[in-house]
């Protein structure tokens, strides 16, 4: 029997078990506070909006795509998460599917492309991928862009060009990748840096091919929204989270933040360090000659250039280059195999069958233990505030009417921010709903809708929160506030 038909489906089987074992609890994940953000704002605008956004590339408008992700899930479900769980983690199955597809694109190796979705499919300290649904921006991304660069490769290797249907679906895929996240621009780069190390017509052909063309409009598009992004009416530049700092010092500081995580250190690895690992990599894949590994190291270095100068902003931000960096050490391992089996290449099957187990081992024990013993407060911390305010309030109303207008004289969440007022329009559909907090101090910008008169805020409901728990205040407790509660005559518990 071909031991094909039987290592395949037990691969697939191990790498499915090993991706759901470490990650089907996240499927009780509740909504978090970024959740609320993105659900609301791709709820309350006009369909015909968020078309134009993905479309208006120069405006620079802020991750467009993901609005029809998160629109189109509520419009079918509601405000339940588990939906909008189940849809992203099946995305990021298809994702290692992707990654098993496009290494062994590259590597034309099976045992490379078996390793590296072995190492893909989970890595603890980029554990918001698989955790947190608000990460999907990051997901789709990468779904886009290596989906079509994987088209793009097997067409280029296959007929030598690319056809007007396949130019056009290439350029969609594209411009969905950056209006899901930044790390799209890379693409093109990676296109051009494919075309120079395996391709092997000569330049002027090239140069004359469909291929050139799709990469040089990719590049237009890239500027294009570049340009919206440093400049547009949503810049994102002069927020301080995102704003980059061009110096070595912010370069390196960022990189030594993202090996931390990649190798699940506890410190941060000096800026040196960090540089030398760059160098030492890009170093042994030019001494091996291997055009594998120096690809590789141009989709983890490219990859990860885009944030290079801004403030680290997690660990999942590695998603996108991650597969560059599971390519390198797949084909590093299959290269030191063969080395081992030169003069016995019958033993590569077994060899390839020991090195797998071993890495699954060694990668999902400190994968186990790193999640059993760091604490993660800030990962489970605002889903339970989010989930806390949601069943509670529809614990004493089901329904509230249209228009309502709510206060809140202590709530969970921290001052200035907006989660509660989108929380409860969401949970209850209305997007006209009043929401005030005590607590906050910001300023609300125009076009926030808010009920007032001349002498004081008149108010359906006022909640207070303890503890944990949301009360709703008697009406004669309010007063004294100086809140003044409309008197429906339905209220009958208690409370008037």
């Amino acid at each position: 029997m071909n031991s094909r038909r039987i290592l395949y489906p037990l691969t697939a089987a191990v790498i499915l078990g090993y991706y759901l074992f470490f990650n089907w609890q996240s499927l009780h994940m509740y909504f978090d506070t970024d959740d609320m953000y993105a659900l609301y704002f791709a709820w309350s605008k006009p369909l015909s909006q968020i078309f134009k956004e993905n479309l208006y590339l120069w405006k620079g408008e802020f991750r467009p795509f993901g609005a029809f992700f998160y629109r189109g899930i509520f419009a079918l479900v509601g405000f339940n998460p588990l939906p909008f769980r189940i849809a992203e983690l099946a995305v990021c199955a298809f994702d290692m599917g992707l990654c098993f597809w496009f290494t062994r694109l590259i590597s034309r190796s099976e045992r490379t492309a078996a390793l590296a979705t072995l190492l893909f499919a989970f890595q603890v300290r980029m554990i918001e991928v698989w955790w947190r649904t608000t990460v999907i921006f990051d997901v789709l991304c990468f779904t886009f862009a290596f989906i079509a660069a994987g088209l793009y490769i097997k067409a280029r290797r296959d007929s030598g060009d690319l056809s007007a249907g396949r130019v056009v679906t290439l350029l969609i895929l594209f411009v969905c990748a950056l209006n899901s996240k930044e790390f799209a621009v890379a693409l093109p780069l990676f296109l051009v840096v494919w075309e120079l190390l395996f391709n092997t017509s000569n330049l002027k052909r090239i140069l004359k091919s469909r291929a050139a063309l799709t990469i040089l409009l990719m590049g237009v598009l890239t500027l294009i929204y570049v340009a919206g992004k440093l400049h547009g009416a949503a810049t994102m530049a002069s927020n301080p989270s995102y704003t980059p700092v061009y110096s070595f010092a912010r370069f390196s500081d960022t990189w030594g933040e993202y090996m931390r995580d990649l190798f699940v250190l506890k410190e941060r690895p000096a800026g040196a360090v960090s540089m030398s690992i760059l160098a030492g990599m890009a170093a042994i894949a030019v001494a091996l000659r291997s055009r594998v590994l120096i690809f590789a190291w141009v989709i983890i270095f490219f990859g990860l250039l885009p944030v290079s100068f801004a403030p680290p902003r997690g660990g999942y931000e590695i998603y996108f280059s991650w597969i560059g960096w599971v390519m390198y050490v797949g084909a590093l391992l299959v290269a030191l195999q063969d080395m081992l089996t030169r003069t016995t290449p019958q033993y590569r099957t077994a060899l390839a069958c020991i090195v797998f187990v071993l890495v699954g081992w060694r990668w999902g024990k400190l994968n186990l233990h790193t999640l059993r013993t760091e604490t993660r407060d800030w990962l489970y911390g605002p889903p339970a505030e989010v989930r806390d305010m949601a069943k509670q309030l529809r614990a004493m109303h089901p329904d509230l009417p249209r228009n309502s207008r709510v206060m809140f004289l202590e709530d969970g969440f921290t001052t200035g921010e907006w989660t509660p007022m989108f929380e409860l329009r969401l949970l209850y559909e209305d997007p006209n709903m009043v929401v005030d907090r005590i607590k906050s101090k910001t300023e609300r910008p125009p076009g926030w809708l808010q009920y007032t008169s001349a002498d004081k805020v008149h108010y359906d409901h006022v909640f207070t929160y303890d503890s944990g728990t949301y009360f709703e205040v008697p009406q004669a407790i309010a007063a004294l506030q100086g809140l003044e509660i409309a008197d429906h005559g339905s209220r009958d518990r208690g409370l008037k």
